[in-house]
């Protein structure tokens, strides 16, 4: 005390702690955009409690800070939650069919590495879209495959009179009235009725035919 007052000396302590504490959480696992995210606990794993900032965010990769309630000697620190984008699985498409022609399984690997399974069940009579579900825990979104199917077409001809027997066949055309293209079987006959098949080339979505050209028998001479 200041001299001339009557007071004794006193003592005053101050702690001063030597560290603050840093809090400490567990890491969060990365998520797929748009999946659900918990919230960020508010006690540290070492006990210190606080509020998260900014507000959590399911779409994008995020960085957040942990704040300690006033009072408590620790330093703010941060977590980073890594946000993976959802990737859409892409495939080769599959050329056009005809009805009834094989169809290979579609692929479970998408080209660019994306795993799952094609719904509903393969159908070559019919044009189908059909969906890819990639596997659960990947980053990835369905997507679709249509694989056009067309119906065979008939090739068409013009009828070839009936002949006698022996008359001059002209040879058969090569290509229908719908523009089909093929061959005739068997060899054209002049001598007797014959039902002949017209077989398109392949690759066309075409059906086989049939033309019956009517042979008759030469007149009885009188």
């Amino acid at each position: 005390p200041t001299a001339g007052q009557c007071a004794t000396t006193t003592t005053l302590t101050i702690t001063v702690n030597s560290t603050p504490a840093t809090p400490t959480f567990t890491a969060v696992s990365p998520i797929c955009s748009g999946a659900t995210l918990t919230a960020l606990p508010t006690t540290s794993t070492n006990g210190i409690t606080g509020a998260w900032s900014p507000a959590l965010d399911n779409t994008t990769t995020t960085t957040y800070t942990f704040t300690p309630t006033a009072g408590q000697c620790a330093t703010t620190t941060t977590l980073t939650i890594t946000v993976n984008p959802n990737v859409t699985p892409t495939f080769t498409s599959v050329s056009p069919i005809c009805s009834g022609d094989a169809l290979s399984p579609l692929p479970t690997t998408s080209t660019n590495g994306i795993t799952g399974t094609w719904s509903p069940a393969l159908d070559n009579t019919t044009t189908t879209t059909y969906t890819f579900t990639p596997a659960a825990g990947l980053c990835a979104t369905t997507t679709t495959l249509t694989i056009t199917v067309t119906t065979p077409t008939t090739p068409t001809f013009t009828a070839v009179s009936p002949i006698c027997s022996g008359d001059a066949l002209s040879p058969l055309p090569a290509t229908s009235i719908n523009g089909v293209s093929g061959t005739w079987s068997p060899a054209l006959d002049n001598t007797t009725t014959t039902t002949y098949t017209f077989t398109p080339t392949a690759g066309q979505c075409a059906t086989t035919t049939t033309m019956t050209i009517t042979v008759s028998a030469p007149p009885i001479a009188v």
